[in-house]
């Protein structure tokens, strides 16, 4: 079976290593998860320690940008000034690989909607752990009870529906 291949921003890891959720998800086989050079050079030192683990055992892969690759990276940034090359490289490389892109960044998602590319977040990627039972629904309600209070630009609304519809699973 081949994999969906997905495109993580920084914001997507940055979540993942702060809830200690990047190996339990990065170790299934439900996508084929990738980044850029450009991403992962934003990340600080200790994100990217714990991302090496992964990435030496092939669960993510950094996208390396040849000459083709950054002419394309910076066209898109030449027409969307609003972006950074790093937005702009995750961008090119989802519509490059028909992957899903994976942002938290509202005009990334904007801008990459727009060009048809599908693009989530990381309340996806809480559904699928828990669709493919990698995570508990008493974790997933731990994990995302603090991820709010550490990342405000998450939509409220969307998490809140989940808290409580995972607390009522729990209570059956």
């Amino acid at each position: 079976m081949k994999l969906r291949v997905v495109i993580t921003d920084a914001n997507i890891l940055i979540d993942l290593v702060n809830l200690n959720l990047s190996a339990a998800l990065f170790e299934s086989d439900i996508f084929e998860f990738k980044t850029t050079d450009f991403v992962f050079e934003e990340l600080y030192e200790k994100q990217k320690e714990k991302l090496h683990t992964l990435i030496e055992a092939k669960q993510l892969e950094v996208l390396e940008s040849d000459e083709v690759d950054l002419q394309e990276i910076f066209k898109l940034k030449q027409q969307t000034a609003a972006l950074s090359i790093q937005d702009c490289s995750v961008w090119h490389y989802a519509s490059k690989l028909k992957g899903i892109l994976l942002t938290g960044d509202g005009q990334l998602r904007s801008h990459s909607n727009r060009s048809g590319i599908e693009v989530r977040g990381i309340l996806f990627l809480f559904d699928q752990m828990l669709l493919n039972k990698l995570i508990t629904y008493t974790l997933a309600i731990e994990k995302l009870s603090h991820l709010s209070k550490i990342n405000k630009r998450l939509p409220k609304m969307e998490m809140e529906n989940r808290l409580r519809t995972w607390k009522g699973l729990l209570n059956k």
